[in-house]
């Protein structure tokens, strides 16, 4: 395996554990919170998924721009928005940079409302886990199509 093909993979790898957690953050530890009225399910879920998320998003970070640079070696060239290539490397970085204010956000702000029993935390944190594994799918989905051509215009 050569060294492109070790970073794509680590770079989907990483992709697919951050879409997943929030795959079953969204669809499973959410309503069970909601349904018992227990927002802990939440915290807990998200204090435990940090221990894998994180190195997973950070891998993302490394590999995403050395990846990139096989198809543009000047990082300015990624957002100029004149191929097909350069569309997509500069939506998933956007995308990426998006993930982490919603991420930090999470962390700052509706965790401790989460805490504090605000009914309104557990909309707000509803709102933001499917923002971001929406983006994460996205993000997955603009990947594939830069490395197999699958979704070019």
């Amino acid at each position: 395996m050569g060294p492109h093909t070790t970073l794509l993979f680590l770079h989907v790898m990483s992709a697919s554990i951050w879409f997943g957690g929030y795959v079953v953050l969204f669809f499973i530890v959410l309503p069970k919170a909601k349904r018992d009225k227990n927002p802990e399910f939440f915290i807990e879920f998200e204090q435990s998924f940090q221990k894998i998320g994180f190195p997973a998003l950070l891998t993302q970070f490394v590999t995403g721009p050395i990846l990139a640079m096989h198809f543009y070696s000047n990082p300015i060239d990624w957002f100029k928005f004149q191929t097909p290539h350069q569309d997509h490397i500069a939506s998933k970085i956007i995308f990426l940079f998006i993930i982490v204010i919603l991420v930090l956000r999470t962390r700052r702000n509706t965790v401790p409302r989460l805490r504090a029993g605000d009914p309104k935390a557990m909309k707000s944190a509803k709102w933001i886990t499917g923002w971001i594994m929406f983006l994460a799918f996205s993000n997955i989905m603009m990947g594939m199509s830069v490395n197999t051509n699958g979704f070019s215009y």
